[in-house]
């Protein structure tokens, strides 16, 4: 499967719950998780963007240990719909996809991201 191409039959969308498991971090009352290359960090719903703004640039101060940073801005925030995909090369794992997704998506759910 492409990293566009959807599953058919839909999977169910995440639940909070279930997408929070993953999350290493909570600040500001939010969790959050960051892809493994770095390149976005987002949260599950659609978190308003000065505590997701305030939520990352926390997350980013607590890993770099740098207390002066000021990594991200309320208007580099975005509220978008992902579906879950099955990885292919792990038959118990998987992966979200944002891209061309909408709130109709069959298994939508709402994730907060900011963009690196």
């Amino acid at each position: 499967m492409s990293a566009t191409e959807l599953p058919d039959p839909p999977l169910a969308a995440l639940t909070a719950e279930e997408f929070n498991d993953g999350a290493g971090y909570t600040f500001r009352g939010v969790p959050i998780i960051e892809s493994e290359d770095a390149d976005w960090v987002y949260a599950y719903g659609h978190v308003d963007d000065e505590t997701m703004a305030g939520a990352v640039t926390d997350y980013d101060r607590e890993v770099s240990g740098d207390a002066s940073l000021e990594c991200t801005e309320p208007d580099e925030v975005q509220h978008l719909y992902a579906v879950t995909v099955k990885a292919a090369d792990d038959p118990d794992g998987w992966w979200i996809n944002w891209g061309n997704i909408a709130e109709d998506t069959p298994g939508a759910f709402p994730i907060t991201l900011v963009s690196r």
